[in-house]
């Protein structure tokens, strides 16, 4: 592998989450009020991306906030293009990360159980 090769592939993860998440912000899509670009990562040949993204409120409004990404996925990919020198213009896919919502639920029970508890239930 050469020296560098993840580095660099970090920096353009990181390019590709700024320019996603900064093109998002401008799109007058109501579906996508809710959506924060979380993570981006792109395969070595740049070829596909996969977008993770936190999505606030209930199941169907985060249903139609995938929705509304997959129909401005060309939009995106298209500000992409113009703004990053890729050797390919990633397809990008869209992830629902739950992560979030797992740590916020975990956080959530520590606090109302405490530690005293957890160390009762091992």
């Amino acid at each position: 592998m050469k020296r560098g090769g993840k580095e660099r592939g970090r920096r353009i993860d990181g390019l590709l989450r700024e320019v996603i998440s900064e093109r998002l912000g401008r799109l007058s899509d109501p579906r996508l009020r809710g959506v924060t670009v979380v993570e981006v990562r792109a395969s070595k040949d740049t070829a596909v991306a996969d977008v993770f993204v936190h999505l606030h409120g209930a199941s169907r409004a985060q249903q139609k906030a995938l929705e509304g990404l997959e129909a401005a996925r060309p939009v995106l990919q298209g500000t992409i293009n113009a703004e990053l020198s890729l050797r390919n213009t990633p397809v990008l896919r869209f992830i629902n990360d739950q992560s979030i919502d797992r740590a916020t639920r975990i956080e959530s029970l520590l606090r109302e159980h405490g530690p005293a508890d957890l160390d009762e239930a091992t």
